[in-house]
């Protein structure tokens, strides 16, 4: 579209999504605080509202994705922050804030103090690791500084019971959220002595940070840091962190993983560690046990040697070597008659009608063995037979092989012959053609000639060759329309009586 000076003009949508993106990039990323008003959730998901202060308001979307990553709830009212880029509804041309992230107002006062005093007390060392003190492995008194109500300080007397139940452990009951609860944890802390206590647990369920901002104020992390029993911190969550987490000499996720904390060995080890050590005693004893036992076996058989035991052996070793001249003699007159009746068994079994089919069957090897030589002269002749009237044949095929070649090649057709005989007709039929087209009737017209056509209506035109043919033809009227073909058109005439031909009109 151009204007009457001739200048581009914008359409409506362009100027709104230009603007849109000027305002995005000149502002960028902004937080605007301020409170929530004409709340409404559309099906879909997005939340739509207005930031308003005392003097003006600012209309905002929140889509669903963003909206659902958010843990605080829009409430009406309520004064937040809202993280986001700024922008224009192309359709109605209204300006608006698309929001990426919402948060209580305070939150962000408070982080920002959290990050300050984060970074002084970095400063001056008191989150310096040299400064942190290893806790005992089986602490007899543990102190826990928490609520006495709530969910945290259940979870850590049920984890201490289950662990390590021979520790005695003392409740310092404060309050952990509120005005009066950083002196109450601070009061709780001073109460430590090295003497009394092997390891203290301060612990808290989670929340948000104005819910755990007690556990950042100063003068606790000072109080903290001068303690004479080391400390195990179990505030909120694992992804909420204070400043006594950071100063405490170990730091736990939760509750629960500062009372596992506190307790490395729990009766179970223990129980563990009395058994091997009572295995280790058992196999003590049972080795020396066992060394006495053979020590006992060896002067055992020092005094059987010296006994009328080992007399009576002797005795029967002199009766042996007595028995022995007449053993021998017993079993010589033993071996003779086994010789004896070893030749006999050799006599008997020459005679055994056995002996006599063996020596028939000797008989009968020979003419076998001669029978299986003529069998195999016989195969070997009939393959011989076989191999030469095979060469026969093969000879006799190479001999055909050939001959029937030449007749094949004989019968086979001549290509080339065919091709130029082909060649030839079509020439022939060309020049045939070339003559009916010149004894044709259009050839005729050309050199000067004039085709002659009855035309009446409902016949089929007649060539008229002759004159006489137009009398017959025209019949008792005397009358007959005619059409001449000449070349380059038709004439139409009306032959009438003996009279010359008229010429019609052109058709």
């Amino acid at each position: 579209m151009s204007s009457p000076s001739g200048s581009t003009a914008l359409s409506v949508t362009q100027i709104n999504k230009q603007a849109g993106d000027l305002l995005g990039q000149v502002f960028g990323l902004v937080e605007v605080v301020g409170e929530i008003s004409e709340h409404k959730r559309a099906a879909s998901g997005h939340h739509y509202f207005a930031l308003k202060d005392d003097r003006s308001q600012l209309r905002c979307a929140f889509f669903r994705g963003n909206a659902q990553r958010c843990a605080h709830p829009l409430r009406e009212g309520e004064e937040v922050v809202a993280t986001g880029r700024l922008g224009i509804y192309t359709e109605r041309g209204a300006y608006q804030l698309i929001v990426q992230s919402i948060a209580p107002a305070g939150e962000g006062r408070l982080a920002a103090e959290f990050e300050r005093l984060k970074q002084r007390l970095l400063a001056a060392g008191f989150f310096a690791p040299e400064h942190k003190r290893p806790t005992p492995e089986l602490p007899r008194h543990i102190a826990v500084i928490s609520s006495d109500t709530g969910a945290a300080i259940h979870d850590v007397r049920v984890t201490l019971a289950r662990r390590f139940p021979l520790a005695r452990v003392t409740l310092f009951p404060v309050r952990v959220q509120g005005s009066e609860s950083a002196g109450e944890l601070r009061q709780a802390v001073s109460q430590l002595t090295s003497e009394v206590f092997d390891v203290a647990l301060i612990v808290r369920g989670g929340g948000s940070l104005s819910d755990l901002w007690s556990f950042n104020d100063e003068t606790l992390v000072q109080a903290l840091y001068d303690c004479p029993v080391p400390v195990i911190s179990g505030v909120g969550h694992e992804t909420d962190t204070t400043l006594c987490d950071l100063v405490a000499d170990r730091r736990a996720a939760t509750p629960t993983g500062a009372a596992e904390l506190a307790t490395p060995i729990t009766a179970g080890d223990m129980r563990q560690h009395v058994g091997r050590f009572a295995d280790r005693a058992r196999m003590r004893w049972e080795g020396r046990l066992q060394a006495e036992s053979q020590r006992l076996d060896g002067l055992t058989r020092r005094l059987d040697r010296a006994g009328p035991v080992e007399q009576l052996r002797f005795g029967r070793y002199r009766l042996a070597g007595l028995n022995s001249p007449l053993r021998h003699g017993v079993e010589r007159r033993v071996a003779q008659g086994r010789e004896r009746a070893h030749g006999l068994r050799r006599r008997l079994e020459g005679a055994h009608p056995r002996r006599r089919l063996e020596g028939l069957r000797e008989q009968l090897v020979g003419p076998a063995n001669r029978l299986h030589r003529c069998v195999a002269a016989l195969n070997a002749a009939e393959r011989e037979r076989v191999a030469t009237l095979s060469r026969r044949l093969l000879v006799s095929r190479e001999r055909l092989i050939p001959r029937w070649r030449i007749r094949l090649d004989a019968t086979r057709l001549d290509t080339r012959g065919l091709e130029r005989r082909l060649r030839e007709e079509h020439t022939r039929l060309a020049g045939l053609s070339g003559q009916l087209e010149a004894l044709g009737p259009r050839q005729v017209q050309q050199r000067g000639y004039a085709l002659v056509e009855t035309c009446q209506e409902g016949r089929p035109g007649v060539l008229v060759k002759r004159a006489v043919e137009l009398e017959r033809l025209g019949g008792a009227a005397g009358r007959l329309p005619l059409s001449i073909r000449f070349v380059d058109g038709d004439v139409t005439v009306e032959w009438v009586g003996p009279r010359a031909p008229r010429l019609s009109a052109d058709s």
